[in-house]
């Protein structure tokens, strides 16, 4: 911070507004233009990835019955490969699923670059038992030499089947264990489409409607969308500069009509006698945002003292509450813990919260909100006794100090605060289930102290209030409208 804020020192009232505008213009122009190209790009990407869903959406009736009925005969024909390859842009697809008879798994492949349709879910056993039948035809073959013409071309035809089988389960395992795609299926987040934009690659994904379910992944080749993200590319940077420049123009000219009226109040302000000299600054008599500052600076100079004089006096009272200030509790803690922990009383600190405040100044306004504190700051002065002391500590909260002969005492003066306050019914519609004002509170109380130093008890003062204060948020987090202590062992 202190290497960027030397520079900042360095400069004039109009270099920092040029500076000060010229970023915020930048922003500006940066931020929307990122806006649009955002918004563009998602909308060229999500229509690319509609187009090819839609594609793929006239093959999921044949590809999940397929899989539903382990029907490979359709899945790998070549006709189904040509299908597959008329997709525009096909760069891979994958169908995989479960069967919905059988529960076996089925898995196909397409690589459009050596045009390849093959199984990827071929099995050793599946091999052995194809084999198998093979050896067992051969065998009946070469028994049936001599027999029916019509067996023996049954059982050749049989037998060709099963060879073309084999090789082709053959070449499906030796494909799945050789080819290495260039690409891994994505984690879709919501919509099931992703753009791999280091590879051009567009995946898709389709459901199965089979019983148990599959998709279908599609691999689509995203270079036109790569030319459509430079060509934006090149818009936005050419739009965005045009409006540099004219913001330039525009900064300049305000620049020199606020920096001279600003200069002129600045060397006022370093005067000895600026009130004197005050009702001749000519931008008195301006009637925009810079007249209505030099108007303003003039009321301040009028008041000016008697705002020093109040702002050196401190006040022991909290005007809204008529208890003591933040002010007076850090003066008067201190004295409070030594004189009654010399009396071997209890000493305890109380912090109290009006439940859901903010939420009865949104509904009542905030007059009402002061009329209700007002309300409880007057209920807790008339509970605490002549001995204790009761601080308005900031905004709703309040901090009780107290001394009691025992702890019991203690807890019962603050669940009857509590009561007290939760009885004088002031409406609060946002305090479910009360539907009145209520208070949160926390309390932490000690008895023995054996300090050693004044520093004891600072620190003695600081664990009070900490331990009050998380069992205040405990009191919260049990639902608000009541009361938790903890002991301090000191």
């Amino acid at each position: 911070m202190r290497f960027i804020s030397a520079p900042l020192l360095k400069m004039t009232i109009k270099q920092m507004l040029i500076v000060s505008h010229l970023v915020l213009v930048v922003m500006i122009v940066l931020g929307m233009s990122y806006a649009r190209y955002s918004s563009e790009w998602d909308r060229q990407v999500r229509y690319s990835a509609l187009l090819a869903k839609h594609s793929l959406d006239t093959q999921v009736n044949f590809f999940s019955g397929s899989v539903a009925g382990v029907n490979y005969a359709n899945l790998t024909m070549s006709s189904t490969k040509q299908v597959i390859s008329s997709i525009e842009d096909i760069l891979f697809f994958e169908v995989k699923g479960v069967s919905d008879y059988s529960k076996r798994n089925v898995h196909v492949r397409y690589l459009a670059e050596r045009d390849l349709l093959w199984r990827n879910d071929v099995e050793a056993q599946e091999l052995i038992t194809v084999a198998r039948r093979i050896e067992i035809l051969e065998q009946r073959l070469a028994d049936s030499a001599n027999s029916n013409p019509v067996t023996v071309k049954k059982l050749n035809y049989l037998l060709k089947r099963n060879k073309t089988e084999y090789d082709s389960l053959l070449r499906s395992q030796e494909l799945s264990e050789t080819i290495t795609l260039d690409w891994d299926k994505p984690k879709y987040q919501g919509l099931r489409y992703y753009l791999d934009q280091e590879r051009c690659a567009l995946h898709i994904e389709v459901p199965l409607t089979n019983a148990n379910g599959g998709y279908i992944w599609a691999v689509i080749d995203a270079s036109n969308l790569t030319k459509i993200r430079t060509h934006l590319i090149k818009e936005l940077v050419l739009e965005a500069s045009v409006a540099l420049l004219i913001s330039l123009l525009l900064i300049g000219w305000v620049t020199h009509w606020i920096v001279s009226p600003m200069k002129n109040l600045a060397r006022s302000m370093d005067s000895e006698n600026a009130y004197q000299e005050i009702d001749s600054l000519v931008e008195l008599k301006r009637s925009d945002e810079i007249g209505q500052l030099a108007r303003a600076y003039k009321g301040l100079l009028v008041k000016i003292e008697n705002q020093l004089n109040i702002l050196r006096t401190k006040s022991d009272t909290d005007p809204l509450t008529g208890l003591g200030s933040r002010n007076k509790y850090t003066r008067m803690v201190q004295p409070f813990i030594k004189r009654h922990l010399s009396k071997d009383y209890y000493v305890g600190m109380i912090v109290c919260d009006v439940d859901n405040f903010k939420a009865f100044n949104d509904l009542y306004g905030h007059t009402e909100g002061d009329n209700a504190l007002a309300k409880v700051g007057s209920k807790i002065a008339e509970l605490v006794r002549d001995t204790d002391l009761a601080f308005r500590y900031g905004g709703e909260e309040f901090v009780i100090l107290c001394a009691r002969p025992s702890g019991s005492q203690l807890d019962y003066f603050t669940e009857r605060l509590r009561l007290e306050i939760e009885g004088l019914a002031i409406l609060h519609g946002g305090n479910d289930p009360h539907r009145v004002i209520t208070v949160s509170a926390g309390g932490a109380r000690v008895r023995a102290f054996k300090p050693t130093s004044e520093t004891d008890y600072e620190a003695l003062q600081d664990q009070l209030f900490n331990a009050a204060d998380k069992s205040l948020y405990l009191s919260k987090e049990q639902g608000r409208n009541c009361v938790n202590w903890k002991s301090i062992d000191a």
